[in-house]
């Protein structure tokens, strides 16, 4: 019996016993490809430039707009876009060369820009940087950190301003397309109502500390971060209009204390750096934080016994890339539990997020 299945939303040849197990492995090889696909959408601002035409635009107009090749006979670019037709990004009417395209309505206010839930940064980032890194996970893996002879001619994310790759403006609208549907949610889920005052530890654009005063009216807030970023935060401040509630400090975080608050968020943050960094950074949350105080961490949580977190461990694989010897990783709550308590934290809780990531909470 064979049965068809639907995952990206493309059709795969499903078999009953062994052929179960052979698409399975077979898709999850093949992944990558699509995933390519989407992250270099993002990066070309296809989604932006299809939404620009209230009729849509056909493979020609797009391929002209993009800066493809529109040479005769050429399919590349048709299978580039009905390739992003299967994963639900864009939708196509008719067939053939007069055939349109437009943004999927149920992903437009996540791929175009301009609108306030844009995630298009993190796709870009992921095509210039991450699958990038992704291709010395052997070297790492080997010899403890990616060789200097075989490290991406990235420059370090935060070298340099701008937003072009390797810029720290590139690396903070990525951050901003990775977590800020996070921070609306931890804005919901979260009881900041005996809480008047939050500070966001690498704060990036500052789009944590705008979603929370954003839902909690009686919020103040900073964001703290190294100066390079500091432009972006302000511009992003200045266009929710939050410049009034919502402060932009210059951080780092391993020389400065944290500022005194009643809470300490940071996102994507702990998963960056080893052990003894890790209790160094939530040393210093404690240390700035009154009694009742709460730091909470976003990242990508492994479960307590590692066996379903599947991009969780990924991330922490990325981690091990980007910050070799550091001995970088993602964690598990129960780990977090333990560390905070031998800090002195008095209780602890989880609250589950978007997809694979969690706020681990500890309260002093």
């Amino acid at each position: 019996t064979i049965l068809i299945f639907s995952l990206y939303g493309s059709f795969i040849v499903r078999m009953e016993g062994d052929g179960n197990e052979i698409a399975r492995l077979l898709e999850l090889s093949r992944a990558y490809k699509a995933s390519k696909c989407l992250n270099l959408a993002g990066k070309l601002r296809v989604f932006s430039i299809c939404d620009a035409s209230p009729s849509g635009l056909t493979c020609s107009e797009l391929s002209s707009a993009l800066g493809l090749c529109q040479d005769t006979g050429f399919r590349g670019v048709a299978d580039f876009l009905d390739l992003l037709v299967s994963l639900h990004t864009l939708e196509r009417t008719g067939e053939g060369p007069n055939a349109k395209y437009a943004v999927h309505p149920r992903n437009r206010k996540f791929l175009v820009e301009g609108s306030d839930e844009y995630m298009g940064g993190i796709l870009a980032l992921n095509n210039d940087r991450s699958s990038v890194l992704f291709n010395h996970l052997e070297d790492a893996l080997r010899n403890g950190q990616v060789s200097a002879s075989s490290v991406p001619e990235i420059s370090h994310t935060f070298s340099q301003e701008g937003d072009e790759a390797g810029g720290a403006g590139h690396f903070a609208l990525g951050m901003l397309g990775a977590s800020l549907g996070n921070f609306k949610a931890l804005a919901q889920k979260f009881d900041f109502s005996r809480f008047s005052s939050v500070a966001d530890i690498g704060g990036s654009t500052g789009c944590a500390c705008v979603a929370l005063c954003a839902h909690h009216p009686h919020l103040t807030a900073t964001t703290c971060d190294l100066p390079a970023v500091r432009s972006v935060a302000t511009a992003y401040i200045e266009r929710h209009g939050m410049q009034g509630r919502v402060k932009v400090m210059d951080m780092d975080f391993f020389k400065d204390g944290f500022p005194k608050t009643d809470v300490i968020i940071m996102g994507m943050i702990l998963h960056d750096w080893g052990l003894d960094r890790k209790k160094f950074l939530l040393k210093q949350a404690f240390d700035a934080l009154p009694p009742g105080g709460a730091v909470i961490c976003v990242d990508n949580l492994i479960d307590d016994e590692r066996r379903k977190a599947t991009l969780s461990l990924a991330m922490s694989l990325n981690m091990l890339i980007e910050f070799g010897r550091e001995n970088s990783f993602d964690y598990t709550f129960k780990e977090f539990c333990s560390w905070t308590q031998d800090m002195g934290f008095k209780g602890t809780a989880i609250l589950p997020l978007i997809g694979s990531t969690a706020a681990a909470i500890a309260y002093k």
